[in-house]
């Protein structure tokens, strides 16, 4: 009874865990998304300032290249170019738990596979705070 309770509290540590490193990686791929689309911003701002400050002059030939060359970066960079996606969980690597959740973790049998997919469904806590 003690091993089962063990073998269910290290589980549940394991899915709170995985549960933290993916809302984690989802963070960070919000921010690389925002600092993206802001110096897309910054660019496309930087190009329509470069075209007014010319006013009755033309631009040159290679000034228009340039800031022509700088819009199509900014399309490459803007991530709302294409309709946004949760992202795609990160491995659920017995290392990286480990370093996030400061526990064994060859205590049990590991209950992911190698795309991070729980595969014991037996064992798998109902509530993992519990």
């Amino acid at each position: 009874m003690r091993e089962a309770e063990q073998r269910r509290r290290w589980y549940a540590a394991v899915t709170q865990t995985r549960e933290r490193q993916i809302e984690q990686h989802r963070a960070t791929v919000l921010t690389e998304q925002i600092r993206a689309w802001r110096q897309a911003d910054e660019i496309r701002a930087f190009c329509q300032a470069a075209r007014a400050r010319t006013g009755e002059t033309p631009v040159t030939a290679d000034e228009a290249d340039w800031l022509d060359w700088a819009e199509a970066y900014a399309m490459q960079l803007d991530p709302l170019q294409e309709p946004l996606r949760t992202p795609v969980d990160p491995p659920a690597g017995l290392e990286v738990l480990r370093e996030l959740a400061k526990i064994d973790v060859y205590a049990h049998p590991w209950p992911f596979d190698a795309d991070g997919r729980w595969m014991l469904p037996d064992d798998r806590p109902t509530d993992p705070r519990t």
